[in-house]
């Protein structure tokens, strides 16, 4: 299992405010009066190096919150909950992008960057 299906399963069900969590593509009819979480792997990284061979892999993953139009969730809670949680399964926050709008759908939306580090590859 990858680490990219790791988390969506992680998030898949988690949380009761979003109506869905999308992994890899959005579909092109996903509705602007719903807020959803989209997952993308971002870059992965060898780390820890010796003896001419790499011990472990790091996995940067982009997630991104789309609100709904309609939304009257508490953007602050929502995000720090979701950083809270990932921090708490072994995810580290490395950047978190800030608010911006969609300019098709007019969603406001948050990404926010983490790492998961697997030891042992």
């Amino acid at each position: 299992m990858t680490v990219l299906n790791d988390l969506y399963k992680l998030l898949n069900g988690h949380f009761s405010w979003p109506d869905k969590v999308y992994i890899k593509s959005i579909p092109d009819k996903a509705p602007s009066d719903s807020t959803f979480i989209f997952i993308t792997d971002s870059t992965q990284q060898l780390k820890d190096f010796g003896s001419n061979a790499f011990r472990s892999m790091q996995y940067d993953l982009e997630i991104q919150i789309f609100y709904s139009t309609k939304s009257t969730l508490d953007y602050d809670s929502v995000e720090l909950d979701l950083m809270r949680f990932l921090v708490s399964k072994g995810y580290v926050v490395s950047n978190v992008r800030g608010r911006m709008q969609d300019p098709d759908t007019f969603q406001d939306y948050q990404t926010i960057i983490v790492s998961k580090t697997e030891r042992g590859i």
